[in-house]
């Protein structure tokens, strides 16, 4: 079976009746807020994004987290705190995103996070650097029902690699001698 057709079979395997009349309400909101002009807000979110850290190991030029430049707070979600967003909207909503500019597996408690919304039947997704992701992380992953794992390679050489992610090292077998930067 195609990947791609494979992955939007598990995201509708996570819809039951109250998540798809929220996510009516969401859109019916938007387009009545359209027609008249006037904010309407119906229902609660069927996607959030939930950033598990801002902090990262490289030193991405384009990046708050990379250029250390943060106008916000920063720090590690508390897993206390996700399961208290996960409670409340587990029912509407169907989609987590675990990441915005800091590399989740940084986050001690990432995977245990994970396994929290899974346990609840939403979607998850994260993004990665993959420094991180040595064979404990990545069982770990798969047993946290991770849906949607992203590796972000910004290159196929070391070279053209280090340009955009600063302190990088492409090669696999460069970090698990633990050469990090």
């Amino acid at each position: 079976m195609n990947k791609n057709f494979s992955d939007i079979l598990n995201l509708l395997s996570k819809l039951t009746l109250r998540r798809i009349a929220n996510s009516m309400k969401v859109f019916l909101g938007y387009y009545l807020s359209r027609l008249t002009g006037k904010p309407l807000v119906w229902g609660l979110p069927f996607s959030l994004t939930i950033e598990p850290t801002t902090s990262c190991n490289l030193r991405c030029p384009e990046c708050p987290s990379g250029l250390r430049s943060f106008t916000r707070p920063t720090g590690m979600l508390t897993p206390d705190l996700l399961k208290n967003v996960v409670d409340q909207v587990a029912r509407d909503s169907m989609y987590i995103i675990f990441y915005f500019q800091g590399e989740p597996y940084l986050h001690k408690n990432f995977t245990e996070m994970v396994a929290i919304a899974s346990s609840r039947n939403l979607y998850t997704a994260t993004s990665t650097n993959a420094h991180y992701l040595d064979p404990e992380n990545a069982r770990k992953t798969v047993k946290s029902g991770l849906d949607r794992l992203i590796i972000s390679i910004d290159g196929t050489t070391q070279e053209v690699y280090e340009q955009y992610r600063i302190g990088g090292l492409l090669s696999q077998s460069s970090r698990r001698h633990g050469e990090y930067c």
